[in-house]
């Protein structure tokens, strides 16, 4: 079970000094191109929310590694210090200095009200001890369904594992991306989570499809579990149409990188970006008719965000909680043929076509505006 707040259950503040740790996150709150730092859903959702709990009045400050950036600086009011650099210190031994060392100086400095962590791994643990010892909140959130059991968790250290599973058991709030994640939650762990919506780049205007020039855009980092290569396979049966692909290789699985960025030199239909700026995503996915996913797995891809807040459909082999098929945000399916199949259809039927663009932009809208999104993580935060 969850232990009770430090601070007990009294009025929830209205503001706070609230400390968020993500070591990658630097490359989206510096725009950097990705070649030496990971870029991920995760990391646009802590720089989208680190930002707007200080425009909401909140003192943040963010955690991230070293980069060569400044010890500490100020960017969009959120107080960014960076860490530790991932080659420091004697192998073996760097876990404890300076990753530890440097990552508890952090927390300290930080003199936070409230800690928040995402993603399943060490650093839930040290966050947890840290806020355990000074007295302080944590707030922890899933960031896949495979965070949610011992069984799929992507941590292949006894150390992490270890780690992860005495912050998970200490931290006073849980939030979940999905019901599914917090059902999963629940029976494994025995621990309850609040669903919590994501964070999303909003942006004023979009064009409509017919005024768009891409038909197919898949975009994430080059993981076994996204499948590039289905992507591929989908773009040689439409030589007709116009594809573009992105994402930053996998330090674990370069091959796949290689292979992926290799087949897709064999296809003159199909642009490969590579390693991408989150601002870049911005024109691909304002350019994009149809967004594309193939993972086996995840949690709730950011990419479908950016789709629907530009009014571009989703066709995915991933449908969290159903809403893909439920809100009819696009079309769910379950392999290469379905995905060729649905993309067809949607391109050739352009009423349809625009209309799904409208309901994706109308829930966007709806439901991805960030007073509406930031509800549970303040209750939390500020409980």
């Amino acid at each position: 079970m969850q232990r009770d707040s430090v601070h007990g259950h009294a009025a929830q503040r209205t503001s706070a000094r609230i400390c968020m740790l993500n070591y990658n996150a630097w490359g989206v709150i510096a725009d950097l191109d990705g070649k030496n730092v990971h870029i991920g859903g995760e990391e646009v959702q802590h720089a989208l929310m680190s930002r707007y709990l200080a425009r909401s009045g909140h003192q943040v400050t963010s955690l991230v590694g070293d980069f060569g950036q400044q010890a500490v600086e100020q960017v969009g009011g959120v107080t960014v210090r960076k860490t530790f650099a991932l080659d420091a210190g004697v192998p073996g031994l760097r876990f404890f200095a300076p990753r530890l060392t440097a990552t508890w100086a952090g927390l300290k400095a930080a003199a936070a009200d409230v800690y928040y962590v995402s993603c399943a791994g060490a650093s839930v643990g040290i966050v947890a001890a840290f806020c355990q010892r000074h007295g302080r909140r944590l707030v922890f959130r899933i960031a896949s369904d495979a965070d949610c059991a011992p069984d799929t968790l992507m941590l292949s250290n006894a150390r992490d594992r270890a780690l992860y599973h005495y912050g998970l058991r200490r931290a006073d709030a849980i939030l979940a991306q999905t019901d599914k994640q917090a059902a999963l939650l629940l029976k494994n762990y025995g621990l309850h989570a609040e669903v919590a919506g994501m964070f999303s780049d909003l942006p004023e205007t979009v064009l409509a499809p017919a005024e768009r020039a891409t038909d197919l855009l898949w975009l994430a980092n080059m993981r076994s579990m996204k499948r590039p290569e289905w992507f591929i396979d989908m773009v040689r049966e439409l030589p007709e149409l116009v594809c573009e692909m992105a994402g930053g290789a996998n330090p674990a699985e370069l091959d796949l990188y290689v292979r992926t960025e290799r087949g897709s030199r064999a296809l003159p239909n199909l642009r490969f970006h590579g390693q991408v700026k989150f601002g870049t995503t911005r024109s691909l996915f304002a350019r994009t008719r149809i967004f594309v996913n193939t993972s086996s797995f995840e949690g709730f891809p950011n990419t479908y965000l950016q789709a629907w807040a530009n009014g571009v459909p989703v066709v995915a082999t991933f449908d969290p909680d159903g809403i893909i098929a439920r809100l009819g945000l696009g079309v769910a399916v379950t392999d290469v043929a379905g995905a060729v199949a649905a993309a067809r259809a949607l391109l050739a039927d352009p009423p349809e076509l625009a209309a799904c663009s409208a309901r994706c932009r109308a829930y966007a809208i709806t439901r991805l505006a960030p007073e509406t999104v930031s509800a549970p993580y303040l209750s939390a935060l500020l409980a």
